[in-house]
């Protein structure tokens, strides 16, 4: 029976038996990012059901997701923007790629450039936390892009020292409602050579953030951004 708390979570064998798979697969999901869990300590983990549901609904499809590296080298190009981590072969075998794929084709090859992780947050940290990250999905002034209000989460990307500091500084508590801040840590977050290390991300990888929303409203204006860059892309790189 899943356990419900302020997320509805599931046991390794709940969640093994909803993806049909077996514990051990759960466990290298987790590991990989794949699907969010919760440590409750003495060897005892909890997965959060939303993750679980992403996961079936991305899965299986689409062919071998992309490397962080890649993955951000892909939402990178159809935004217009340089990818100097990955050298000309890559650049060229990726844009190959990209130019055979579909929007929800996209979603699913790029789902491991970072791990999500959803935060209670006090109002008065907020723009702490907003002035720590490189903002992403339709945070602030991104929404505009979507046509969508702004809402009240804070939803970014940092590498792995910020995110242990923000949640520090910030007070994030994890797995606590309402959600108030959704921190991306990426092992291999791009920079930006002569900007600010808090740019905002490009609008390929919010587009991504949004298309993997649980808010349809989200998810169908990250899916027909990528739609129309892909098909820009496609257009400028046939």
């Amino acid at each position: 029976m899943a356990i419900h708390t302020n997320h509805t979570l599931l046991t390794q064998r709940e969640a093994a038996e909803a993806l049909g798979v077996s514990t051990r697969r759960i466990t290298d999901l987790r590991r990989s990012g794949d699907l969010d869990s919760l440590d409750e300590g003495a060897d005892r983990v909890l997965i959060l059901a939303d993750s679980v549901r992403r996961y079936a609904l991305l899965a299986g499809k689409g062919g071998r997701p992309y490397s962080p590296q890649m993955a951000f080298g892909a939402l990178y190009l159809i935004s217009g923007k340089s990818v100097p981590w990955l050298d000309a072969q890559r650049r060229y075998r990726l844009g190959q790629y990209v130019r055979g794929a579909g929007a929800m084709d996209l979603v699913r090859l790029t789902r491991r450039r970072a791990q999500m992780r959803e935060y209670w947050c006090r109002d008065s940290l907020k723009g702490k936390v907003r002035e720590s990250i490189r903002i992403s999905g339709a945070t602030g002034q991104l929404s505009g892009l979507f046509h969508l209000m702004p809402g009240t989460i804070i939803e970014g990307y940092a590498d792995l020292p910020t995110t242990r500091q923000v949640i520090r500084d910030c007070r994030l508590r994890l797995g606590a409602e309402p959600t108030g801040v959704r921190l991306r840590t990426a092992v291999a977050l791009p920079t930006h050579d002569g900007l600010d290390d808090l740019t905002p991300m490009p609008i390929g990888v919010c587009a991504a953030d949004l298309a993997e929303s649980d808010d349809p409203r989200e998810r169908r204006a990250g899916v027909e951004t990528l739609e129309r860059l892909l098909a820009v892309f496609k257009d400028e790189n046939g």
